[in-house]
């Protein structure tokens, strides 16, 4: 973890435009955040959150991206969702006493942290943003909830293409045909709720009919509309 500079760290100059904080506090808030905030950089494959750890705060991604993992079973991790510019980290804690996630860097990110004591007195002053809050639950939990159904009736075709329709949707903001999805193997797999033979299988009859080309710098979709066709009996998870 590196510190950032000055001009990274400064809301007044941030450019994240989906910040929760600056969209939902007051001004005088946000200075006061700015303020007491930390603002750190993570390297690729840094952990930003550590699951079992005492919450002590809330991590809002400045910019970049990182996977939120948990652990199951003899020690497995598992990803649970990706979090971008403008997202919350360790939330799902907030008001317990330790995170129930990890959340590693999947790109180099800038990250502010605001401990406990700091985001509850916002919340308390702030009705908007605790309102905004309950909403970002709301729709977590509704994604959530559509994730676990949806996952429980595909069939592990099904199940690949919706995931790399979200990952698609999560990294390629441009939408750009020959955008690159540069996730391990293990982390699509997690995302699809399969194991990664079954990945490679799946991935292998895509490449063959060329609906995807793969290289050694990740995947990239030709044919977005075929997924989506496969996947549309289920419709969306937003």
């Amino acid at each position: 973890m590196l510190k950032s500079n000055a001009r990274d760290a400064n809301c007044e100059s941030c450019q994240t435009s989906g910040c929760f904080i600056k969209q939902h506090c007051a001004d005088k808030y946000i200075t006061l955040l700015n303020n007491l905030k930390e603002t750190s950089t993570y390297r690729k494959d840094q952990y930003i959150a550590f699951e079992g750890y005492p919450v002590l705060g809330l991590f809002f991604i400045q910019s970049g991206k990182a996977k939120v993992v948990s652990s199951g079973l003899n020690g497995k991790t598992q990803v649970v969702r990706l979090t971008k510019s403008g997202d919350i980290i360790g939330h799902r804690g907030y008001g317990g006493e330790k995170y129930p996630i990890s959340a590693v860097a999947i790109e180099e990110s800038i990250v502010c942290f605001v401990d406990n004591d700091t985001i509850h007195q916002a919340f308390m002053d702030n009705p908007r943003l605790t309102f905004e809050l309950m909403m970002y639950y709301s729709r977590e939990l509704r994604k959530s909830e559509a994730k676990i159904k949806n996952q429980a009736q595909m069939n592990v075709r099904e199940k690949v293409a919706d995931a790399l329709i979200s990952c698609n949707s999560f990294f390629n903001n441009k939408n750009d045909s020959s955008f690159l999805i540069q996730l391990n193997r293990q982390d699509i797999a997690d995302l699809a709720g399969i194991n990664t033979e079954q990945l490679s299988r799946i991935l292998s009859e895509f490449k063959k009919d060329e609906i995807i080309t793969i290289s050694k710098d990740g995947i990239s979709i030709n044919d977005l509309s075929f997924f989506q066709k496969i996947v549309s009996p289920f419709g969306s998870v937003e």
